[in-house]
């Protein structure tokens, strides 16, 4: 057993910032609730915020399915709003991907997420998905 005193004193990232859940991203990126896009802009714009992967993946599907943009859009959208200095993600297989998700209409982006991170751990990606086998990259394998 490990003594407490030897345990880190905070884990996860270096900083204190403010984390955002999907419907703050949604209000800032649509601008389609007044009184929510107010307070979501304001609070982007004057914090260092963070956006999880998963998150980024719920708003993907919100644009898509419920919303109803084309995926052409989403990804300009999404690279837009992870391009800004001030909101952190995660840089080691989201934008790639949303890039996989915006080359590959017939695969969802949570395939996409699959592949990339799979790809980024230099992983091979089992499926049963033969569209994902064909278009996610050599690194996928259909059983």
């Amino acid at each position: 057993m490990i003594p407490c005193a030897m345990l880190p004193l905070k884990r996860g990232l270096l900083e204190t910032m403010i984390s955002l859940d999907t419907n703050v991203v949604l209000r800032f990126l649509l601008d389609d609730v007044p009184e929510q896009t107010q307070k979501s802009t304001m609070v982007i714009a004057n914090n260092k915020v963070y956006v999880t992967d998963v998150v980024v993946v719920e708003v993907i599907y919100v644009l898509e399915k419920v919303i109803l943009l084309p995926r052409v859009d989403i990804c300009r959208l999404l690279s837009d709003f992870l391009g800004f200095a001030n909101v952190v993600h995660n840089p080691y297989f989201l934008l790639e991907a949303i890039q996989l998700y915006e080359n590959h209409p017939s695969l969802s982006i949570v395939d996409c997420y699959a592949s990339a991170e799979a790809k980024a751990y230099s992983n091979q990606l089992a499926t049963f998905d033969k569209r994902l086998a064909s278009q996610g990259g050599k690194h996928v394998n259909i059983l």
